[in-house]
């Protein structure tokens, strides 16, 4: 049985549902371009809105995003 945090959760993600959405392979395909383009000061959410919007949403897909911004900023 869901409890109200996860009725929340489930609530909140049917209401961002856009008409076309990104999986986690694709979002993965394009995350580097994606870190480029925010490390070259351009707006990477609004230039790819859908892996930004991923991104919001999918926690792992975060936390590999975060790791690759991490060792970018280590490598530089």
């Amino acid at each position: 049985m869901l409890d109200l945090g996860d009725l929340d959760k489930l609530v909140r993600a049917l209401a961002e549902t856009r008409e076309r959405e990104m999986g986690c392979d694709e979002c993965f395909e394009q995350m580097d371009r994606f870190a480029e383009l925010e490390f070259s000061g351009s707006d990477a959410a609004t230039a790819m809105p859908l892996v930004h919007d991923h991104l919001r949403k999918c926690e792992d897909c975060h936390e590999k995003y975060e790791a690759l911004l991490m060792a970018v900023s280590v490598g530089s």
